[in-house]
C-alpha cells in the first residue's frame, strides 16, 4: 500500500521563467487589484492600418498600439509611475515599457522571456515596431547577452539558491539602488508597466498577476480579438472587441489613480485619430488636435471606480 499523499508521475523540468516563479512567490500577501476595459477595436484597426510604412519595415501592432497608449496615461498621471524602495515611494526618471513574449526553441520548451522599451513617450509607433521586432530577433538566435545570462544562472541553480540569489539581486538592485550590470544582469530591467498579450495564445482574458521579483506597480493583458455585444444608439449589435485587463499594486496607487488612467486610456483607445502626439505622429508646428477635440461620447462619466 503507497503512503503517499499524492500519487504523482515524473519530476519535471523547469524552464528558467518556471525557476524563476517557484523561487518568488511563497504566501499570499498580495496587494494585486484588478480591472478590465472590454473595448471595440475598429478605430484602433483602422488607426494602425493608416500608418504608413517602408518596404521591409515591422507594421506597428495593436500590442504597440496599447503599449503607446499606457506611456501616456503614465506621463499624464505621474503618481502611478513609481518606485517602492525602502518603505517609500519614489518618483521614476523614465518611463519604460517590458512586453512579453513567448520563445520557442528546437529541442526546449516554450519560455517566457521579453525585452524593454526605454522612454516609451519619445517612441513612434513605427520606432517601437521596428525595436520590438529587432528584440524579439536577438532572442530567437540566442544573441541577447543579458537574457543569455540570465538562463545560464538559472541552470545551474536549484531553485533554492536562486530564490536566496535573487533576494540578494532585489536588495542591491531597489533597496540599494545600485547596478549589476557587471555581472551580466541588466538595470531595471521591468521599467514601469509590463504588456503581457496572451491573445496570440487564443485566450480571451486573463487577469496578470503581479510579479514579486520585478518591482513593476502595473501589469496590462491583452486578450483575443473576438466578437462581443455592444450597445450602439440604443441597439444592441455585434462588434469585434478586445479585453484589455489591469493589475495595479495597491500599495502604490488607489481607486482615484487607477480610474483616472482608465477612463484616459479608453478615451484615447476610442478615438486614437484625436490624439496623433500620443502616438509620435504630430507635425512640428501642428496645433494639438487633442485639445481641440470634442468631448469624447464613448468616454464614461462621474467619479471614478472604485478598485
Amino acid at each position: 500500500m503507497s503512503s503517499s499523499h499524492i500519487p504523482l508521475g515524473e519530476k519535471q523540468e523547469l524552464t528558467t521563467y518556471r525557476k524563476i516563479s517557484v523561487a518568488s512567490w511563497r504566501h499570499p500577501r498580495d496587494p494585486s487589484t484588478y480591472s478590465w476595459l472590454d473595448l471595440p477595436v475598429e478605430q484602433a484597426e483602422a488607426f494602425l492600418k493608416a500608418i504608413p510604412t517602408e518596404k521591409g519595415q515591422s507594421k506597428p501592432s495593436l500590442t504597440h498600439f496599447i503599449a503607446k497608449i499606457v506611456a501616456d496615461c503614465l506621463q499624464e498621471h505621474p503618481e502611478l509611475n513609481h518606485l517602492l524602495r525602502n518603505d517609500r515611494l519614489y518618483r521614476r526618471a523614465r518611463t519604460d515599457v517590458f512586453i512579453t513574449t513567448l520563445l520557442k526553441t528546437a529541442g526546449k520548451s516554450a519560455d517566457l522571456s521579453g525585452f524593454t522599451l526605454r522612454d516609451a513617450p519619445g517612441l513612434s509607433l513605427t520606432d517601437m515596431a521596428r525595436l520590438s521586432a529587432e528584440a524579439v530577433e536577438r532572442l530567437k538566435k540566442g544573441e541577447d547577452a543579458e537574457a543569455k545570462r540570465i538562463e545560464e544562472l538559472s541552470a545551474k541553480m536549484p531553485v533554492w539558491l536562486m530564490r536566496l540569489t535573487m533576494a540578494f539581486q532585489d536588495f542591491v538592485h531597489f533597496d540599494l539602488n545600485r547596478s549589476l550590470k557587471r555581472f551580466g544582469l541588466p538595470d531595471d530591467q521591468f521599467g514601469s508597466v509590463m504588456i503581457s498579450n496572451f491573445g496570440v495564445l487564443g485566450i480571451d482574458n486573463a487577469l496578470v498577476p503581479l510579479s514579486p521579483y520585478c518591482r513593476c506597480p502595473l501589469i496590462i493583458g491583452v486578450g483575443r480579438t473576438r466578437p462581443m455585444p455592444v450597445v450602439r444608439d440604443g441597439q444592441v449589435v455585434p462588434a469585434d472587441c478586445v479585453t484589455i485587463s489591469f493589475t495595479f499594486d495597491h500599495r502604490y496607487a488607489d481607486g482615484v489613480h487607477g480610474g483616472m488612467m482608465l477612463r484616459r486610456f479608453q478615451k484615447v483607445f476610442l478615438n486614437p485619430h484625436r490624439y496623433p502626439a500620443v502616438f509620435g505622429l504630430q507635425k512640428e508646428g501642428e496645433a494639438t488636435v487633442e485639445a481641440a477635440a470634442e468631448p469624447d461620447p464613448n468616454t464614461p462619466k462621474g467619479p471614478a471606480p472604485k478598485l
